[in-house]
């Protein structure tokens, strides 16, 4: 053997050596970028807004004056709508959510549990606008002729549910209703996981102490479950307070602080998407942009908190002991033998009674409270699942004759008209826009994929460190900024360094492609963590250097589970309208190339939502069943393989 030879080897080695430090620094990299960008969005938006920062100074948080023509400005109005309707959002939700979680953790059959979770979690990927468009053709009507004349007769007409202007049904009342349609899977997926977390031991000890099926989920379930309750109540807050599209749509759009709740008025998203449509660069613009930093602070506080309640829930000790009450009464009130479950109440003393008298009305009366508990959260779960079911009926019923002609896939958008005797309309089609939302999702795709497997990658094959811990955890934050952020750094981004492409198909590709990087390093870092470490054991042992095994083994392994997460990310991506409102814009004509605005089906949409023209409106709703249909076989899809009732949750 010659000198040369006996070397190869060694240099092989030391290649390969070489290949998997590089490896490992390319993903550490790309990795730390989802770090930077987060820094990157905060400084360009603070950056942009800085004018009106000096100007107005902290005077901007409760000015109620939007007057482009003296420029001042101020957020108040915005800032108290977005407050409102969260919160109201959140009083409605809550409620619906989590007594379908309970009706579906603890009290439903096998046989049903599955099949209703399936259909509520699914409501989650319905996109904004869908559900937009369904509540300005189904709730405005409703809220304007029933229900807010009810509700203010029943208050006397005086008071927070006075109509003063009359009722429109386009106010901060029926906004507040859409939030709570869409936060309900959120709440309810999160809720549902906080209450399968606790040991099922748990639930027999106390149903072998003799306790209903209610009493055993009230004491020995809701309580350990109560962390990751609120980590979802706080998430679906989140979700709330950055929803764009649907409540532009049914909100009204006026810059006034609400007098009462069925008052038109705006919310920090919606102002700033209706301004951007009709703003130039100056003043204006930068105190839109400081709004946007607004909600950018207000939403990473929310996420940032229930991120930290939801990890240290789940990192803690299912069999450690509870911790010790922190409100020191009332525990050492309990007469011995007397508590719930033996007949008696803590801490109230009762007068002797006959034996077998006592025992039949204590009995009689647990039967009741069980099986009202039943009744309720299974209404609760069937008012769940009530919006995705309207939702699909309407889109079908406005939309059906569109999508079932073969020319409507690749006509373009009709003159809009109404018919009249012996003149009929042209329903046209939506070719431009399947074509635009394809050629953005190629872009973003190209974008998130391999920024997102190299992230993913990172995390779970070398991000057992402080700093793994930190980009995961910044990549869940990330998927709770709102869409209209990333379109809005994008489009400053944009304006600032190439003017003519800030509405382009280019500038809305990257626009979407920042929505999903974070899902898919999340998606990647599960599906590969899934994957047993005996696998990467064995091919290590077998001489493989530890990147081939990683691009080999490992994701060859979780193959199916990676390909789900892209799905998901896509379709999450597809259905987006608010960041392509500020970017891509929108057409009614064939792509041309990458510098133009483009067409989509979001955009279209928005755009015809309250046309006068039949033809468009038709059209619109035929967009939107072509939509929904979509996302709803994605999610199916990902269900079918992988089995996680928190899939798509963050669909927004």
């Amino acid at each position: 053997m010659t000198a040369t030879e006996s070397g190869r080897p060694f240099r092989r080695l030391r290649r390969l050596r070489l290949l998997g430090h590089a490896f490992h620094g390319l993903t550490a990299a790309v990795a730390v970028g989802l770090l930077a960008f987060l820094a990157l969005l905060t400084y360009v938006l603070a950056t942009n807004a800085w004018p009106s920062i000096r100007r107005f100074g902290l005077g901007f948080l409760s000015g109620s004056t939007w007057d482009g023509v003296h420029d001042i400005y101020g957020a108040g109005p915005a800032i108290g709508g977005t407050l409102l309707t969260s919160a109201l959002a959140l009083l409605f939700a809550v409620p619906v959510a989590l007594g379908a979680a309970i009706f579906l953790s603890e009290i439903a059959p096998a046989w049903l549990r599955t099949p209703i979770t399936y259909v509520v979690d699914l409501s989650a990927a319905i996109p904004s606008v869908v559900y937009g468009f369904w509540a300005y053709i189904v709730l405005v009507p409703l809220m304007r002729a029933t229900i807010e004349p009810a509700l203010s007769w029943l208050s006397g007409g005086r008071g927070p549910l006075s109509a003063p202007q009359g009722f429109t049904g386009s106010d901060l009342f029926t906004a507040s209703v859409v939030l709570a349609v869409m936060i309900i899977p959120t709440v309810g997926a999160l809720s549902r996981e906080a209450l399968h977390a606790v040991p099922r031991i748990q639930r027999e000890s106390a149903l072998s102490l003799g306790a209903t099926r209610w009493e055993a989920t009230r004491m020995a379930v809701l309580r350990p479950a109560r962390p990751g309750i609120i980590a979802g109540v706080i998430l679906g807050l989140g979700r709330a307070i950055g929803e764009t599209i649907a409540v532009t749509m049914v909100i009204g759009n006026i810059f006034l602080l609400p007098g009462t709740l069925f008052s038109s008025g705006t919310t920090l998203p919606s102002w700033i998407i209706n301004g951007f449509s009709e703003v130039l660069p100056g003043l204006q613009q930068d105190a839109l942009v400081e709004l946007g930093l607004i909600l950018l602070g207000i939403t990473i506080a929310i996420n940032v908190i229930a991120r930290v309640i939801l990890a240290r829930f789940q990192e803690r000790d299912p069999d450690a002991p509870p911790r010790r009450r922190m409100w020191p009464f009332g525990h050492h009130l309990r007469p011995a033998g007397r508590g719930p479950l033996d007949g008696g109440t803590w801490g109230v003393s009762h007068p002797p009674v006959p034996v077998g008298w006592s025992e039949a009305r204590r009995r009689t009366r647990r039967r009741i409270v069980q099986w009202s508990v039943v009744a309720l959260t299974a209404g609760c779960t069937l008012l769940a699942t009530v919006p995705l079911v309207s939702v699909v009926v309407t889109a079908a019923q406005y939309g059906g004759s569109a999508v079932v002609q073969p020319g409507f896939y690749s006509g373009m958008t009709p003159i809009g008209c109404n018919p009249r005797p012996g003149f009929t309309c042209s329903l046209g089609g939506i070719g431009p826009e399947i074509q635009g939302s394809l050629i953005l999702l190629a872009i973003a795709s190209l974008i998130a994929i391999p920024v997102g497997l190299l992230a993913g990658i990172y995390l779970s094959e070398y991000g057992r460190n402080r700093l793994g811990r930190t980009v995961s955890f910044v990549a869940d934050v990330l998927t709770g900024v709102p869409t209209i952020l990333l379109g809005l750094f994008v489009y400053v981004v944009f304006l600032t360094s190439d003017h003519d492409a800030t509405h382009s198909a280019l500038s809305g590709g990257v626009a979407l492609g920042l929505i999903m990087i974070p899902i898919v390093t999340r998606a990647t870092e599960e599906a590969l963590q899934t994957v047993p470490s005996g696998v990467r054991e064995a091919a290590l042992a077998l001489g493989f250097p530890r990147h081939r095994v990683t691009l080999r083994v490992v994701l060859g392994c979780a193959r199916s589970a990676l390909i789900t997460g892209i799905l998901l990310a896509g379709s999450r991506a597809l259905g987006d309208a608010a960041a392509l409102l500020l970017t891509a814009s929108g057409s009614n004509f064939w792509f041309q190339n990458l510098s133009t605005p483009t067409a989509s089906l979001p955009w279209f949409i928005f755009q015809n939502f309250n046309s006068s023209y039949s033809n468009l409106q038709t059209d619109a709703w035929g967009a939107a069943l072509v939509l929904l249909l979509i996302m709803l076989v994605i999610s199916v899809g990902a269900r079918l393989v992988v089995r996680s009732p928190l899939e798509g949750a963050g669909a927004g």
